[in-house]
Protein backbone atom coordinates (compact mmCIF):
# COMPACT_ATOMS: atom_id res chain seq x y z
CA UNK A 1 0.00 0.00 0.00
CA UNK A 2 2.77 2.14 0.98
CA UNK A 3 4.60 1.42 -2.09
CA UNK A 4 1.16 2.70 -4.28
CA UNK A 5 0.90 5.22 -2.76
CA UNK A 6 4.19 6.97 -2.86
CA UNK A 7 4.13 5.75 -7.17
CA UNK A 8 0.84 7.74 -7.01
CA UNK A 9 2.42 11.14 -5.52
CA UNK A 10 5.24 10.53 -8.07
CA UNK A 11 2.96 10.49 -11.24
CA UNK A 12 1.00 13.51 -9.68
CA UNK A 13 4.68 15.34 -9.20
CA UNK A 14 5.54 14.57 -12.81
CA UNK A 15 1.90 15.24 -14.69
CA UNK A 16 1.86 18.92 -13.01
CA UNK A 17 5.68 19.72 -13.94
CA UNK A 18 6.18 21.66 -17.17
CA UNK A 19 7.11 19.08 -19.65
CA UNK A 20 9.10 20.87 -22.13
CA UNK A 21 11.35 18.42 -22.71
CA UNK A 22 9.00 17.28 -26.12
CA UNK A 23 7.31 20.08 -27.43
CA UNK A 24 8.02 19.80 -31.32
CA UNK A 25 5.12 17.41 -32.77
CA UNK A 26 6.24 15.72 -35.79
CA UNK A 27 4.21 14.28 -38.93
CA UNK A 28 5.13 12.81 -42.22
CA UNK A 29 2.55 13.91 -44.72
CA UNK A 30 2.11 13.48 -48.64
CA UNK A 31 6.26 12.97 -48.14
CA UNK A 32 6.90 16.26 -46.45
CA UNK A 33 7.76 16.82 -42.76
CA UNK A 34 5.76 18.80 -40.91
CA UNK A 35 7.22 19.94 -37.10
CA UNK A 36 4.97 22.19 -35.03
CA UNK A 37 5.21 23.61 -31.27
CA UNK A 38 2.58 25.88 -29.59
CA UNK A 39 3.34 27.92 -26.57
CA UNK A 40 2.16 31.25 -24.90
CA UNK A 41 -0.01 32.22 -27.65
CA UNK A 42 2.22 31.32 -30.23
CA UNK A 43 2.44 28.67 -33.02
CA UNK A 44 5.79 27.66 -34.78
CA UNK A 45 5.24 25.40 -37.34
CA UNK A 46 8.54 23.98 -39.54
CA UNK A 47 7.61 22.54 -43.10
CA UNK A 48 10.02 20.54 -44.73
CA UNK A 49 10.43 19.05 -48.40
CA UNK A 50 14.00 17.30 -48.20
CA UNK A 51 13.19 15.02 -50.99
CA UNK A 52 11.63 17.27 -53.55
CA UNK A 53 8.23 15.54 -53.10
CA UNK A 54 6.35 19.11 -54.27
CA UNK A 55 9.95 19.87 -57.36
CA UNK A 56 11.72 21.55 -55.26
CA UNK A 57 13.72 21.22 -51.26
CA UNK A 58 11.47 24.50 -49.86
CA UNK A 59 10.90 24.66 -46.64
CA UNK A 60 9.38 26.89 -44.30
CA UNK A 61 8.72 28.84 -40.74
CA UNK A 62 5.01 29.38 -40.26
CA UNK A 63 3.74 31.74 -37.36
CA UNK A 64 0.85 32.21 -35.45
CA UNK A 65 0.37 35.06 -33.03
CA UNK A 66 -2.78 34.20 -31.08
CA UNK A 67 -5.81 34.10 -33.59
CA UNK A 68 -3.87 34.94 -36.62
CA UNK A 69 -3.04 32.49 -38.85
CA UNK A 70 -2.22 35.12 -41.46
CA UNK A 71 0.38 37.33 -39.81
CA UNK A 72 2.40 39.50 -42.21
CA UNK A 73 5.06 41.83 -40.24
CA UNK A 74 8.38 41.88 -39.54
CA UNK A 75 9.32 39.09 -36.91
CA UNK A 76 12.23 39.05 -34.42
CA UNK A 77 14.07 35.35 -33.77
CA UNK A 78 16.32 35.29 -30.38
CA UNK A 79 18.32 32.37 -29.64
CA UNK A 80 19.94 31.62 -26.05
CA UNK A 81 23.60 31.97 -28.20
CA UNK A 82 22.69 35.86 -29.27
CA UNK A 83 22.16 34.81 -32.67
CA UNK A 84 18.86 36.94 -33.91
CA UNK A 85 17.23 37.24 -37.03
CA UNK A 86 14.68 39.49 -38.44
CA UNK A 87 11.90 37.77 -40.83
CA UNK A 88 9.59 39.39 -43.06
CA UNK A 89 6.45 37.23 -42.57
CA UNK A 90 4.34 37.08 -45.41
CA UNK A 91 0.37 35.89 -44.60
CA UNK A 92 2.12 33.42 -41.89
CA UNK A 93 5.01 32.48 -43.96
CA UNK A 94 9.01 32.80 -44.00
CA UNK A 95 10.68 31.07 -46.79
CA UNK A 96 14.05 29.16 -47.49
CA UNK A 97 13.45 30.67 -51.27
CA UNK A 98 12.87 33.89 -50.39
CA UNK A 99 15.39 34.46 -47.30
CA UNK A 100 18.31 35.44 -46.72
CA UNK A 101 20.96 32.35 -47.14
CA UNK A 102 22.69 33.31 -44.08
CA UNK A 103 19.91 34.25 -42.38
CA UNK A 104 18.10 30.99 -43.04
CA UNK A 105 20.93 28.52 -42.18
CA UNK A 106 21.02 30.37 -38.75
CA UNK A 107 16.99 30.42 -37.94
CA UNK A 108 16.95 26.22 -38.58
CA UNK A 109 20.20 26.12 -36.74
CA UNK A 110 18.83 28.12 -33.78
CA UNK A 111 15.99 25.50 -33.87
CA UNK A 112 18.33 22.52 -34.11
CA UNK A 113 20.13 23.86 -30.91
CA UNK A 114 18.19 25.48 -29.01
CA UNK A 115 15.55 24.78 -26.64
CA UNK A 116 14.02 28.02 -26.21
CA UNK A 117 13.32 31.06 -28.60
CA UNK A 118 12.04 34.91 -28.02
CA UNK A 119 9.88 35.94 -30.76
CA UNK A 120 9.31 39.73 -31.24
CA UNK A 121 5.83 41.22 -33.32
CA UNK A 122 6.02 44.93 -32.85
CA UNK A 123 6.52 45.81 -29.12
CA UNK A 124 5.49 42.27 -28.21
CA UNK A 125 8.37 39.23 -27.04
CA UNK A 126 7.35 36.26 -26.33
CA UNK A 127 9.81 33.13 -25.25
CA UNK A 128 8.18 30.25 -27.01
CA UNK A 129 9.74 26.70 -25.37
CA UNK A 130 10.94 24.59 -28.26
CA UNK A 131 11.63 21.06 -26.06
CA UNK A 132 14.84 18.99 -26.95
CA UNK A 133 15.73 20.19 -30.22
CA UNK A 134 15.18 18.55 -32.78
CA UNK A 135 17.10 17.26 -36.21
CA UNK A 136 14.68 18.92 -38.65
CA UNK A 137 14.88 17.68 -42.00
CA UNK A 138 14.90 21.33 -43.47
CA UNK A 139 17.59 22.11 -45.70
Amino acid sequence: MQFHKALICSVIILTASPAVASAWEHEHERGVDLYRTENAGVVVSLVCDPNTVYGTTESAVLIEAGDNPDLSAEVGFSFPDGNRIGAAMVHGRYGKATANPVEWETLIAGFREHQTVTITIGDSSTEVELGDPMPFTCL
